[in-house]
Formats: structure tokens, C-alpha cells, sequence
């Protein structure tokens, strides 16, 4: 949340090296009063009213801070010195700000640093002070409808040719409806008449009828255009949303659910396109209709067209009283349906877990619960439209009794016939239709840029960061960390001052206590977050001048938690090399032990996997993991506890495999059982997010230090849990 806010042009100079500045809008009287409250570069917290400093504290004194919430208004107080003092007042608007500006000088106070705020996390609109949309940083009171228009169409050029098509046969469509009326005002005036033709009016009837036919026609080929290309955009939208996500970086991923990922590729696309493809074309036609249709009325009965109008400024003007409403109550559905979403979907992954707790009926119930509460959004949203709409309709309706009264009176003065007002009144349903669908379209309008919002939540996402130059390259597997720091948190690092040497062919053990940071630098290699100090070089080149692709290509992993697709056990091996042939992937599986138990399957290598692989055990699905990895044949391999789910013998099979599989290429390997580091080149022992200790396992023995303790501590329990077994 934004915390750096430009100073007041008075206390400009004064305040240009602030850490943060807040805005506030009262003063200590509780009385409006425009202010600031500041962190300045000596660590201290100041209070600005009108531009007059009014309190000033040591920042690192502070204790107790809290916000006091009252009705329409809070305060920030604090404990210094052992004395209650007051920081600031301000109403509800600015809460959330001095929370997040509180819970700052907190982290200060515990790790001596300033952090730098996500201001993509930006929770209150910094125009109106109106809280944003949920996972989205767009306002949808102070958005400019013009630019998400722009943006959208700006991905929608290459369907504009088919959907000028549909919409000329649209217009095309409407003009061969305006004729009918005219035809039938003539076979009424003319044809309906004691002594009239009646072959003519036979002729003048089938005249109407070929009309009528013709409209069909030319209705259902723009449907059939109009379905063809909106399927094609939706597909090509949902696509392009689906690969930026893969695009994004992981820190990106880890700030939004998968369920709400899902919506947003799914339900939001489906929005747009439904908006652009039908709601748009819809909206022109009847446009173009409109200004047709009042041009002949004013010309056939200006006074007439004058009352059918009437109505029409009342209409507008509920639109613009409850538009505020619709939106909200669009955002609320939007926000309620992502959520549920977001449940059913780890619910679902989750299954096992479900089962294995007995917990069933508590998440039928949390999801009955979030469900019932879509259930009441959508209710409120339907019933304002169900209301709504009816009285607008029943507004306009008033437009047609007056002509209905008024045209009567000029028929029976022998002003105007009956044929006239019966043209009249048929193309006054030619305004009324579309003046009734411009009712409900702001309900599709907001629809429309509340889905917008989240898709360009994706699609404008910085990814992840890559150097102007960089370039595809051999990867051999030298790597250097060169004082490299990392933090999730740039206050709170997890790697600091990390720095080694691995040359090619390397086999390196990772050891240490949990939460060290063993994992991390795993991550940092595969570049799923950049360093934020330091260099982390492969062959010596900066990891962010080596291309994605590249990099990826060249670094086979196994996780910790092996996951496997749905499909067969082939497909998953395969899976690391698109077109490999089937002697690659048996010659995979032999080096990882895995051939033997895959050939005994009723399947063989066809045997198809259950949810995530559970149809295999774990030491299986490491097995098939591993030769996953193998396959690729990386340069430099990753195994993020690869045995740590596997028993004694399916272990040695899997030592077996890594002897065969470590050599010719750099190996990082992270476990806690540090026998099955035994054959490691250099053994790296990290100990609170620092190398405590490198070397080869007799080294750092004979060192008796970080490492000695831990391999001592684990024969212990090995030592116990031998007795406890013979007991």
C-alpha cells in the first residue's frame, strides 16, 4: 500500500528526503484540518496540520501504537516514554493507511529498516478514498471508461473485419425492417377501402411477407458470423491470458489463489466477449436504429414524436441515480463468485486431505456457507434489475399512451389517418425496443470493466525480469554466488552474504536445520525470484542475461512433493521432452530404478495415474519424478529432497541412480537424511541464511562443527529409534 505521498508545496523542500509521507484530514481538535504524517530520514514521526508541525517523536520510542476506530472518524495514539500521546485524527477513509503505516514502524522497530511498500497491494482508490475491488488496483468510479475500451480493443484488431460483417448485416437487417411499416401504412390508406384493388393489396401483402422473410435471413447468416467470431475471440483471449500467467513470475503467482485464476481465464473472458461480440454490436444497431427511426417520426408527426419522447429524461436520469448501486453490487457478485471459486477448488485438490480428517461436513459447510452468500449478492443484484427494469419500462410505456390519446384525437380531426398512426406507433416500437435495452446496459457495462479490470490485473503484470541482451547459450553448470542477498521480504532476508564456487560436474549437498534457507537458494538458481543483492552467475554470465529458455532447458528438478499430471505413467516421463523417443524414455527410467516396477503395472508404461499419481506410492512417484528429470538431460540437476519419502530399500535403489545419473553434470542436492549425501563432491551446510561450513564430509568432521553436530544428532535418533524397534 502506497505510503510515499507528495508533500504539501509549503513543507516541499522541508520534507523531500521523508521516508513516507500519509495524507490525514483532521486535526487533534477533531475539526477538518488537511496534514500529513511523516517519517523523516532522522527516524523520527512528525504530525502536520495546515502545514505547522504539531507533534514530533522518536520513532524507535514508540510502543502500543494503535488505531482507534469511532464512528466516521479514527485516531492513531501511541505509548512513548511511558506517556499516552496522540499521533493523529482522520476519518475512516484514510484507516487502512495509517494501519499499513503502523504496522511499518513495527517491522522498524524489531529489524532497523524502512521497507519499501507494495503498491501493488493498493487496497483504497488514492482519487476517491473508495475501497478497490479485490485483488484489483483500478477504481470503478474513477476508472476512464475511454482507456479500457482502448486496451480492450486494442487485442480485439484482428476480429474487426468479421465484426464490421456481422454488423452491416445487422443495419442491413434494420433497414428492411423500417420498409415494412411504410408498406403497411399504404395497404392500410390505400388497400383496406371499399372498392380498392384486390390483387393489389394480394401483391402489397406478399411485398410485406418477403420482407418479414428477408429480415430472417439476413438475421441468422450475422448470428452464424457473430457466433463464429465470438467463439474464436473467446478462445483466443482465454489463451492469451493462460500464457501470461505462465509468463508471470512466481512471486506474482503467489499473491492470488488458483481458484481465482481460473475465474479470471474462464468467467472474465467469457464477459468480455459475450460485452464485445454482443452487447457492443447491439448497442450501434440500435443506435443507428434510433437516429433512422426519429428522423422519419419527426418528419411524419414532429409533435407526436415530441410526446413519445417525453418519457425518455426520466429514464435517464434513474439510470445516472442508481448507476453508483449497480456497480457496487456487480463488484460484490464479481468478488463472492471468485471466491467460491477459489474454495471449490482447493477443496477439491485437496480431497484427500479432506477424507484423511474426517472433515467432509465442515467443508460442505464452509462451502454452503460462501455459497449462500453468492447466493444472497446475486439475489440483492437481481432483484435491483428485476425492479428497475419494469419501471423504466412502465416510464417509456407512458410515452406510447400519450401518442396512442393524442394520435386518436388527430385521426378523428382528419389531421392524420389511421395507416399514419399505425406507422407511427410501429416504428415508436422500433425506439421503445431499443430505448428498453439501453436500461440494462449499464448492468452489462459494469460487468464488463469489472472483468476487464481483472484481466488487465494479468495482462499488464510485469514478468519476470530479462535483460535486453539476454541471449541462448551453452550451459556447462559452473556456478557463482557472489555475496548474494534475498528476502521474501526486503526487511527480512533469508540468504545473506551467500557466497561459493561450484565447477561443472560438482555434486554439492545442501544441509541444514529447516527454514535456513536451503530451499531458497534452489529457487534462486531455477530463477524463480532474482536476488535483490549480489550476482548469482552460470558460466559467467549474470542469470538474468541467460534467456528463460534457455535456463529452464538446462536445469532438470525434483521437488520435494513430486506431482504428476493426469494421464499415463509414459506421458508424465515424456513430459520433459516433447518428441523424445521411446528409447529415451525407457533409457530414463532405468537410470532412475524406475523400469522394473512400471514394466510388473497390468499397464506397463500405459498405466494410467489417478489424481496428482496417487495410484503409486511415494517412492514410486519419486522414482518416475527422477526420471522426469533425467530425460531432459540437464546440465545442472536439482533434487529438493528427492528420497525424503522413500524407505531404506527404495533409497538404495535411488543412490544407485544418482551415482549413475551425477556424473558430467553440477548436481544440487538438499536432505535432511545426510546419508544420502554421501557420494557429494562438496557438502554447502547453511545455517541462518549464511554458508557456516563447506567442504567434503571428512573435512567437515574432522572440523566438528555445524555439520559434525548434525550428522552426531542423527545418528542419536537413528541409534534410539534402532532400540525402540528391538524393544
Amino acid at each position: 500500500m502506497r505510503l510515499r505521498f507528495a508533500p504539501p508545496p509549503a513543507l516541499e523542500q522541508q520534507l523531500a528526503d521523508a521516508v513516507y509521507i500519509v495524507p490525514i484530514d483532521m486535526g487533534f481538535d477533531g475539526e477538518a484540518a488537511e496534514g500529513v504524517v511523516v517519517i523523516t530520514k532522522e527516524n523520527k514521526l512528525e504530525t502536520y496540520e495546515n502545514d505547522r508541525l504539531v507533534q514530533s517523536l522518536d520513532a524507535k520510542s514508540l510502543e502500543d501504537i494503535r488505531i482507534n476506530l469511532a464512528v466516521g472518524c479514527a485516531s492513531m495514539t501511541a505509548v512513548s516514554d511511558g506517556t499516552s500521546v496522540m499521533i493523529a485524527r482522520f476519518t475512516s477513509r484514510h484507516v487502512e493507511r495509517l494501519a499499513e503505516l503502523q504496522r511499518v514502524i513495527g517491522i522498524y522497530k524489531n529489524h532497523n529498516v524502512w521497507i519499501e511498500p507494495d503498491e501493488n497491494d493498493e487496497k483504497i482508490c488514492l482519487k476517491c478514498g473508495k475501497r478497490l475491488i479485490a485483488g484489483t488496483r483500478i477504481c470503478p468510479f474513477c476508472a476512464k471508461n475511454s482507456s479500457v475500451f482502448k486496451k480492450v480493443f486494442s487485442l480485439l484488431k484482428p476480429y474487426v473485419k468479421p465484426v464490421l460483417a456481422a454488423m452491416s448485416l445487422l443495419l442491413l437487417s434494420s433497414i428492411v425492417g423500417l420498409i415494412s411499416p411504410m408498406i403497411n401504412r399504404v395497404w392500410i390508406d390505400d388497400y383496406l377501402v371499399p372498392g380498392a384493388s384486390i390483387l393489389m393489396a394480394i401483391l402489397i401483402v406478399i411485398a410485406i411477407h418477403v420482407c418479414q422473410f428477408g429480415n430472417i435471413l439476413i438475421s441468422i447468416w450475422s448470428s452464424r458470423i457473430s457466433i463464429r467470431v465470438g467463439n474464436k475471440m473467446s478462445n483466443d483471449l482465454r489463451t492469451m491470458t493462460y500464457a501470461k500467467v505462465q509468463r508471470l513470475s512466481e512471486s506474482s503467482l503467489n499473491k492470488r489463489t488458483p481458484g481465482d485464476l481460473m475465474y479470471r481465464i474462464t468467467s472474465d473472458t467469457a464477459v468480455v466477449q459475450s460485452f464485445v461480440t454482443g452487447t457492443v454490436q447491439t448497442l450501434l444497431l440500435y443506435s443507428v436504429t434510433i437516429v433512422a427511426v426519429l428522423f422519419i417520426m419527426v418528419f411524419t408527426n414532429w409533435r407526436l414524436t415530441l410526446l413519445a419522447l417525453s418519457p425518455v429524461p426520466f429514464m435517464v436520469l434513474s439510470i445516472i441515480m442508481y448507476r453508483r448501486t449497480v456497480n457496487l453490487s456487480n463488484a460484490r457478485v464479481w468478488r463472492w463468485s471468485s471466491r467460491s471459486t477459489s474454495i471449490l477448488y482447493d477443496i477439491v485438490r485437496g480431497i484427500r486431505v479432506v477424507k484423511s480428517f474426517g472433515s467432509e461436513e465442515r467443508e460442505v459447510e464452509k462451502y454452503r456457507k460462501v455459497s449462500r452468500k453468492l447466493s444472497e449478492v446475486t439475489e440483492k443484484n437481481e432483484k435491483l434489475w428485476g425492479t428497475l427494469g419494469p419501471l423504466l419500462s412502465f416510464i417509456m410505456g407512458l410515452g406510447e399512451m400519450l401518442v396512442l390519446y393524442f394520435g386518436g384525437r388527430e385521426i378523428i380531426g382528419g389531421n392524420m389517418s389511421i395507416g399514419e398512426l399505425f406507422q407511427f406507433s410501429a416504428y415508436l416500437g422500433n425506439i421503445y425496443g431499443p430505448l428498453s435495452f439501453l436500461t440494462i446496459f449499464p448492468k452489462s457495462l459494469t460487468a464488463f470493466f469489472t472483468s476487464s479490470a481483472k484481466l488487465f490485473e494479468i495482462l499488464d503484470e510485469e514478468e519476470e525480469y530479462a535483460s535486453e541482451e539476454a541471449e541462448a547459450m551453452e550451459i556447462k553448470g559452473h556456478i557463482q554466488f557472489e555475496d548474494v542477498y534475498f528476502g521474501y521480504n526486503s526487511y527480512e532476508p533469508v540468504i545473506k552474504g551467500v557466497t561459493f564456487d561450484i565447477k561443472p560436474g560438482e555434486m554439492i549437498g545442501v544441509v541444514g536445520p529447516s527454514g535456513v534457507g536451503k530451499s531458497t537458494l534452489i529457487n534462486l538458481i531455477m530463477r524463480y525470484y532474482d536476488v535483490t543483492g549480489g550476482r548469482l552467475l552460470i558460466d559467467g554470465v549474470d542469470i538474468r542475461d541467460i534467456s528463460q529458455h534457455t535456463l529452464r532447458e538446462n536445469i532438470g528438478v525434483v521437488f520435494q512433493e513430486t506431482f504428476l499430471f493426469a494421464g499415463t505413467i509414459y506421458d508424465n516421463i515424456a513430459y520433459a521432452k516433447p518428441g523424445a523417443s521411446p528409447e529415451e524414455v525407457f533409457a530414463a527410467t532405468r537410470v532412475a530404478n524406475a523400469h522394473e516396477f512400471i514394466i510388473k503395472m497390468p499397464d506397463g508404461y500405459n498405466t494410467k495415474l489417478g489424481d496428482s499419481g496417487y495410484t503409486l506410492s511415494g517412492g514410486e512417484r519419486q522414482r518416475v519424478a527422477i526420471a522426469r528429470a533425467i530425460l531432459r538431460n540437464p546440465a545442472i540437476l536439482i533434487l529438493d529432497e528427492a528420497t525424503s519419502a522413500l524407505d531404506t530399500e527404495t533409497e538404495h535403489l535411488i543412490q544407485e541412480a544418482l551415482e549413475r545419473l551425477v556424473k558430467g553434470r553440477t548436481t544440487f542436492a538438499i536432505a535432511h537424511r545426510l546419508s544420502t549425501l554421501r557420494h557429494s563432491t562438496k557438502l554447502l551446510c547453511i545455517k541462518d541464511g549464511k554458508v557456516a561450513e563447506m567442504g567434503s564430509h571428512d573435512e567437515l568432521m574432522a572440523k566438528e562443527g555445524v555439520y559434525y553436530n548434525l550428522v552426531m544428532a542423527q545418528r542419536e535418533t537413528s541409534k534410539i529409534d534402532k532400540d525402540k524397534k528391538e524393544d
